[in-house]
């Protein structure tokens, strides 16, 4: 079974093709794009396009309102097909689901901490290195003499120390800025989360 869509709109993937369980993606030549069509025999070009075997795929996310279906496969790859119409990327997972009955179908709103993970390690390192090196400071303007011993790299410990002799009030002032830089991070992380469609092997 085969099937192929043009997508016009997209940079990175103009044509998503499905044949022979492997799916193809990229922008061939504007005269074979222009070209195909239902009969169409000659497919020589995509050997030129970039395939993923369905033997290789792990699981298929389709989260509602991304405009990409992502594709995890190999021990850890990903990538993305790419398509803004709404219809038309519900139309490809679709296809991808009926055409893969030994994958296993899902759906789940993830929760808030996976999906905003980031964030929120970025969250606790800051608030770590904030309480650290505001310690440091205020023993430093208490009179404590701080020294690194050793050469080399003087590693996170070196570069505490550097933020502590900026004095209490610079830290506080500059870890409220980045903390208001990670809360907006975060915020807008979490107001994209919806539901996902998984398939998976």
């Amino acid at each position: 079974m085969q099937k192929f869509w043009k997508i016009s709109d997209s940079k990175s993937n103009k044509l998503i093709f499905i044949k022979d369980k492997t799916i193809y993606k990229g922008n061939p030549k504007s005269e074979d794009l222009n070209k195909l069509n239902a009969e169409s025999t000659n497919l020589a070009f995509l050997e030129h396009l970039f395939s993923i075997p369905y033997s290789y795929i792990r699981r298929i996310e389709n989260q509602r309102g991304k405009n990409e279906i992502k594709i995890f496969y190999g021990n850890d790859s990903e990538d993305e097909l790419i398509i803004n119409d709404k219809n038309t990327k519900k139309e490809v997972f679709e296809f991808l689901k009926q055409d893969n009955p030994n994958f296993s179908y899902s759906t789940e709103l993830p929760s808030v901490l996976s999906y905003a993970k980031a964030p929120f390690f970025a969250l606790l390192f800051t608030t770590a290195i904030f309480i650290w090196s505001l310690y440091l400071a205020i023993q430093i303007e208490n009179g404590v003499v701080y020294e690194l011993v050793g050469g080399g790299n003087p590693g996170i410990t070196g570069i505490v120390l550097m933020i502590a002799n900026l004095g209490v009030f610079k830290i506080i002032g500059g870890f409220v800025v980045v903390v208001g830089i990670i809360f907006m991070a975060l915020n807008k992380k979490l107001k994209s989360r919806s539901m996902t469609e998984f398939l998976k092997r």
